[in-house]
């Protein structure tokens, strides 16, 4: 059997059952997504693996597979930059028909120095942040409604403190910087995860969206990024290392399991920080919280994106 790391134990000892649900976790061979789908699996969710690269995502399975036996955990092709990818892979999932009881949308493109787009000329951070994850969670809701009690949880940063949603320029055609991309894309998310509630609690989805700032992870997005310097240096500073902060008790506030789920509860309003530390709730600023911004920003994705909510 493959020896674990130090992280990796203290994740499978905590981490509470799981039996029988079925977790989607996105760009998840590696990084903090690789380690939150170990967790589940060896809690014994069945898991779906997500990533571009097939040989990636073997190698996950491999290293997934001997450590949580008894789980079901497979590969999907996802690239999380592109519309038609995000469609396939919905489409796939839907012929399979299996409830899906949660959805992690991790996934995420860190501050490139230059601005660049995806083959559907998206901006590549709002896209790969947002957009994309916006796109799959609608796609994915008929699965998630057919769950008991379905959980989606959007992955944030503190980078989202200096987030502005630029509605006259969402794309940032004119006066790109790698801060401003990222950080709105990062606040973007966690609009979203509030306006998700706010529309489930409305239209009546039966969702619980959950948000997490997880930082102190090591984090694959850092191998596709560019190197950046001066302001923005410490973005990979505080991200390329792994202190001891993926224990069980933050991977329990971030998915929302039983013991945490008094810092979950979407009434309270607050998303997770984790810095360095275990897991504590974090007040939301009114940028978050504004209906009317919510709104407009929902309206706006569903129209780039093209995607279709049920209204009840």
């Amino acid at each position: 059997m493959q020896e674990l790391n130090g992280s990796q134990r203290r994740v499978a000892t905590v981490f509470p059952p799981e039996v029988g649900k079925l977790a989607v976790v996105t760009a998840s061979t590696s990084g903090i997504g690789f380690e939150i789908a170990l967790a589940l699996s060896r809690a014994g969710a069945d898991v779906i693996v997500t990533g571009r690269h097939s040989a990636d995502g073997h190698e996950a399975l491999a290293r997934i597979r001997p450590v949580a036996p008894e789980a079901l955990v497979r590969f999907e092709k996802l690239d999380i930059e592109s519309q038609s990818s995000v469609a396939d892979f919905a489409c796939r999932l839907s012929k399979a028909a299996r409830p899906i009881d949660l959805l992690i949308n991790n996934a995420c493109t860190l501050v490139l120095l230059k601005r660049a787009v995806t083959v559907d000329g998206f901006e590549l951070h709002l896209a790969t942040n947002f957009l994309s994850h916006f796109a799959l969670t609608a796609r994915l809701l008929p699965l998630l409604r057919a769950s008991k009690q379905p959980r989606v949880v959007q992955l944030t940063s503190t980078g989202r403190h200096h987030g502005q949603i630029h509605l006259d320029d969402l794309q940032l055609e004119n006066g790109y910087t790698p801060l401003k991309a990222y950080s709105q894309s990062k606040l973007a998310m966690l609009i979203f995860g509030t306006e998700l509630q706010r529309q489930s609690d409305e239209r009546r989805w039966g969702l619980m969206g959950n948000s997490a700032q997880p930082i102190g992870a090591r984090a694959a997005l850092l191998a596709n990024a560019t190197e950046v310097t001066g302001s923005m240096g410490w973005y990979r500073r505080a991200l390329g290392f792994v202190p001891e902060q993926l224990q069980g008790s933050v991977l329990q506030a971030l998915l929302g399991t039983s013991e945490r789920e008094e810092l979950l509860d979407p009434a309270a309003r607050k998303s997770l920080a984790d810095l360095i530390g275990p897991a504590v709730p974090e007040a939301l600023d009114m940028r978050v919280l504004d209906p009317a911004m919510g709104r407009k920003l929902w309206d706006v994705a569903t129209e780039l994106t093209r995607v279709e909510w049920p209204n009840s």
